[in-house]
C-alpha cells in the first residue's frame, strides 16, 4: 500500500481537519509533558501530579458526547472557536501560575480545549470523506496526531531547556493562534449550521453504544502501559530494555497507522476492528511477561499493530452504522469512551498492581480486552437500528439543499480527535 494513499483523503478541508490534530496534539504533548515537572517545582506531591491528568481526561469524557451532538446542530467551525479560546486563555494563564493547586485547576480548560478542539475536527474528517476512503481519511487524521505525540516530548523538552516554562507556555499560545488561523480559513460550508440536526440534543448515541461499550473494555488496559509499565520494567532491574519499548511503540504505530490506513475500507470495518482488538488483548498478556528486551520490543510492536487500527476503524465503522443527523454525537460518544475506559483503568488497575502485582494488573488488561473483543462480536454485528440514508452527494447524484453538515463539495474530491 502506498504511503501517500488516495487522493480523495487530500482535499483542502480534510488537510486542514489533519493540521488541527497535529497541532493541538504538539500543544497538549508540550504541556503534558512539562506540567508534572513544573508541579513538583512548585512543591506538588505525586498525588497531585496524578490530578493532572484525571482533571483533564475526566472534563474532556463528560463533554465528547454533547460537543458531537452541538457539531451535528451547528457546525464545526462555532464549537472549535472556543476551543481555541480555552486553549489560549489557559496557556496564558498557566505563566501566572504560582501553587499546584491552580494548576490542577487550570487543567479543566485543557480538558475544555481539547474536548471542543478534537471532537469536531474528527467529525470533520469523517464526515467530508468519501464513504469508500472513511477508513483511509480517520486512519490519516489520527496518523497526524501520532506524528504530533512523536514531535511533542523533544519539544518540550528543548523549549525547557532553552527557555524554561514560560517559552513553553508562550509556544503553546503560538499554536493556538496557528489553530485559529487553520480553523478561520475553512471553507463556510463546513462551517454552518446542519439543516438536519436534531432539534433536541441528547447526551449519548444510541446507535454507538455497543461499539463504545466494546471500546472501554478494550481501553481498560490502556493507561496501565504508560503508568505501570516503566515501573514494572525499573522494579525488574530492567531498565535498559524499557527503552527498547518506548523507542518501538511510536515508530511502529506511525507507521503501521500509515501503511494500514486504508486497509479497512477494502477488508471491511467491522473485521478489522475485531482482528485490531484482539491484537491488543495479546500485547497486554506479553507486557505482562517478566520484562526482557526481546519481550517488551516485541510487546511494543503487538501493540502499536493494534492500536495503529483499533480507534480509526471503530471511528469509521460508527460513522457507518449512526443515522446521519446524529454522526457527530455518535463520534463524541465512540470518543468519550475511550477517556472513560482510560479513567476506570487507571484506579482498577492500580488497585490490582497494588494488591496483586504489576504483572497481574497488565494481565487484567488483557481479559477486558479480551471481553470487549466478544462484546464487540456479539453486538456490532447485528443489523444497525437505522441505516444511514446516503445522501445525493454520495450517490453522485445533483445536488440539493444541505441536509447533513457536509464538509465537502462533492463525496469523490472534497475536503474531514484519551
Amino acid at each position: 500500500m502506498s504511503l501517500l494513499g488516495s487522493r480523495a483523503v487530500f482535499t483542502p478541508v480534510l488537510l486542514a481537519c489533519y493540521a488541527t490534530t497535529a497541532a493541538v496534539h504538539v500543544a497538549s504533548i508540550v504541556l503534558n509533558t512539562l506540567l508534572p515537572f513544573h508541579v513538583v517545582d512548585l512543591g506538588g506531591t505525586k498525588t497531585q501530579v496524578g490530578l493532572l491528568f484525571s482533571v483533564m481526561t475526566i472534563v474532556s469524557m463528560f463533554l465528547r458526547p454533547t460537543v458531537g451532538g452541538w457539531v451535528d446542530r451547528f457546525g464545526a467551525r462555532p464549537v472549535i472557536a472556543p476551543g481555541i479560546a480555552a486553549l489560549a486563555l489557559t496557556s496564558l494563564a498557566l505563566q501566572l501560575a504560582t501553587t499546584p493547586v491552580t494548576i490542577i485547576v487550570l487543567m479543566v480548560g485543557l480538558g475544555v480545549a481539547n474536548g471542543l478542539i478534537t471532537t469536531p475536527a474528527s467529525v470533520l474528517s469523517a464526515l467530508s470523506s468519501p464513504p469508500a476512503h472513511r477508513g483511509e481519511a480517520l486512519g490519516t487524521y489520527y496518523l497526524a496526531g501520532s506524528l504530533g505525540i512523536a514531535v511533542g516530548p523533544p519539544l518540550a523538552f528543548g523549549l525547557r531547556a532553552l527557555g524554561g516554562m514560560h517559552l513553553a507556555f508562550a509556544v503553546v499560545t503560538a499554536f493556538a493562534v496557528l489553530l485559529a488561523v487553520i480553523v478561520a480559513r475553512l471553507p463556510s460550508n463546513v462551517a454552518g449550521p446542519a439543516a438536519a440536526g436534531p432539534r433536541r440534543l441528547p447526551l449519548i448515541s444510541r446507535s454507538a453504544l455497543p461499539v463504545s461499550f466494546a471500546l472501554v473494555l478494550s481501553t481498560i488496559g490502556h493507561s496501565s502501559v504508560f503508568a505501570f509499565l516503566p515501573l514494572y520494567a525499573v522494579g525488574q532491574g530492567q531498565t535498559a530494555a524499557l527503552a527498547w519499548f518506548f523507542v518501538v511503540y511510536p515508530a511502529w504505530l506511525i507507521l503501521w497507522r500509515a501503511l494500514l490506513r486504508g486497509v479497512s475500507d477494502r477488508l471491511g470495518h467491522l473485521r478489522v476492528s475485531l482482528f485490531a482488538m484482539s491484537v491488543v488483548a495479546l500485547a497486554y498478556l506479553l507486557i505482562a511477561l517478566p520484562p526482557t528486551p526481546l519481550s517488551l520490543a516485541l510487546a511494543a510492536l503487538v501493540l502499536a499493530s493494534g492500536n495503529a487500527l483499533l480507534y480509526p476503524t471503530l471511528a469509521a465503522l460508527v460513522v457507518e452504522r449512526a443515522p446521519e443527523r446524529e454522526r457527530g454525537l455518535a463520534l463524541g460518544t465512540l470518543s468519550g469512551a475511550w477517556d472513560l475506559g482510560v479513567v476506570v483503568g487507571s484506579a482498577l488497575l492500580g488497585a490490582v498492581a497494588d494488591h496483586f502485582s504489576y504483572a497481574t494488573g497488565f494481565a487484567v488488561g488483557s481479559v477486558f480486552a479480551a471481553l470487549g473483543v466478544c462484546a464487540l462480536a456479539l453486538t456490532a454485528t447485528r443489523r444497525p437500528l437505522t441505516e444511514p440514508v446516503p445522501t445525493p452527494r454520495e450517490m453522485g447524484g445533483p445536488e440539493m439543499a444541505p441536509q447533513t453538515p457536509q464538509c465537502s463539495e462533492r463525496p469523490g474530491t472534497a475536503g474531514s480527535l484519551l
